[in-house]
């Protein structure tokens, strides 16, 4: 501390639980913000398809860009999340309620970082259907 005080165990209890509740409420804002941002990438690719295969093409490929890059975030989020966790039910003792040993059902990130990768297959879908027309035209039309 720079102004030498202690501080107590309860008020490191007190911060970061404050910073948990804050994280937790965090996560459940994330999906309807990644669907909007890829939703909307998708959308844009779509429209694209029959004026412009590049623009297409590009755009598929930045959501599939997106929805990779929020896998990683996902997970450096989970490992603040766990931390806290940890350090939370050390804390609490015998009144620890937690579920982070638990494999099944998958936590609410590792269900969020799952349904980013499909989003990352289904971009990467949008680019194959949006480029063979520019390759191969007598197969598509």
């Amino acid at each position: 501390m720079t102004d030498g005080k202690d501080v107590s165990i309860n008020e490191i209890y007190k911060e970061q639980y404050a910073h948990f509740r804050a994280m937790n409420d965090i996560l459940y804002k994330i999906p309807p913000l990644f669907s909007v941002a890829i939703g909307g990438l998708w959308y844009f690719a779509a429209t694209q398809l029959k004026s412009d295969r590049l623009i297409a093409v590009g755009i598929f490929l930045f959501a599939a860009a997106v929805s990779v890059c929020s896998v990683f975030i996902m997970g450096r989020f989970s490992l603040a999340f766990s931390r806290y966790i940890t350090n939370l039910n050390k804390l609490d003792g015998d009144y620890a309620v937690s579920l982070k040993d638990q494999t099944w059902p998958p936590s609410t990130v590792k269900v969020i970082q799952f349904l980013l990768w499909v989003a990352t297959a289904i971009s990467l879908v949008g680019v194959i259907y949006a480029v063979v027309p520019l390759f191969c035209p007598a197969v598509h039309s």
